[in-house]
C-alpha cells in the first residue's frame, strides 16, 4: 500500500490556516519527494495523506526508512 507523507506549515495566504507540503512517498520503498525535506529536524511530525502511517510518524522515521532502503533492508 503506497502512502504520501507531508508536513503541516502555516498558510502564506490565509491567516490561521495550514498547508501540507509533501516530503516523502512509500510504496515498495521510501523516497524523498522534496529535496529540502532531508534538512528538517528528526523530531518533526509527518502526516500520512492517503493511507495509514504504518510506523512512520516523524522525519527521523522517514530518514531511517530511506537509509534502510540504501542498505538493501526491506
Amino acid at each position: 500500500m503506497s502512502t504520501t507523507f507531508a508536513v503541516k506549515v502555516p498558510s502564506r495566504y490565509d491567516e490561521g490556516e495550514f498547508e501540507e507540503i509533501e516530503v516523502a512517498f512509500r510504496s515498495a520503498y521510501v523516497r524523498w519527494e522534496n529535496p529540502l525535506a532531508q534538512l528538517l529536524p528528526d523530531d518533526l511530525e509527518v502526516i500520512p495523506l492517503d493511507n495509514s502511517a504504518q510506523g512512520i510518524y516523524t522525519i527521523g522515521d522517514i530518514r531511517k526508512a530511506v537509509n534502510d532502503n540504501n542498505l538493501g533492508i526491506r
